[in-house]
C-alpha cells in the first residue's frame, strides 16, 4: 500500500513540475525559442519591432528545439546568420511547436524574420 502511494506521489510530482516549468515561461506577446522540446530549458525571446526585420539568435543559435509564436506575424527561421539564404521553416501567427524535429529544423535556427502572413 505504501509503495502505491509513493509511486502515485512521484508521478504527480513530475507532472506538477512540468506544469510549473511551462507556467514560468515569460513568453506572452513575442516569439520565443526553447532549448528543449515542449518549451523547456533555456529560453530566448524576440520582440517584434517591424515587418521584414531580421534577428540573429544569440542564446539559442543552433540549439532551439521548440518555439512559441505569440505574434500576428509569420516567422521564418533560417539556419544561417543575418537571414541569409532560403528559410527552412515558417511558423504561422499565434502558433507553437513543441518539437522542431518534426519539421526538420531541430537545433538549426540561427536567425528569424517577421513577415506579413
Amino acid at each position: 500500500m505504501v509503495a502505491l502511494v509513493l509511486a502515485g506521489l512521484v508521478g504527480t510530482g513530475s507532472t506538477a513540475q512540468a506544469d510549473v516549468e511551462e507556467a514560468l515561461s515569460t513568453c506572452e506577446l513575442d516569439l520565443c525559442l526553447y532549448e528543449h522540446d515542449k518549451f523547456k530549458g533555456a529560453e530566448e525571446e524576440f520582440m517584434f519591432e517591424g515587418w521584414g526585420l531580421c534577428y540573429n539568435s544569440l542564446r539559442m543559435n543552433n540549439k532551439a528545439s521548440s518555439m512559441r509564436n505569440n505574434t500576428a506575424a509569420r516567422v521564418q527561421f533560417y539556419n544561417s546568420a543575418n537571414c541569409a539564404g532560403a528559410y527552412g521553416y515558417a511558423a504561422k501567427p499565434s502558433s507553437s511547436d513543441g518539437d522542431l524535429t518534426n519539421n526538420g529544423f531541430d537545433n538549426k535556427t540561427s536567425s528569424i524574420r517577421y513577415v506579413r502572413p
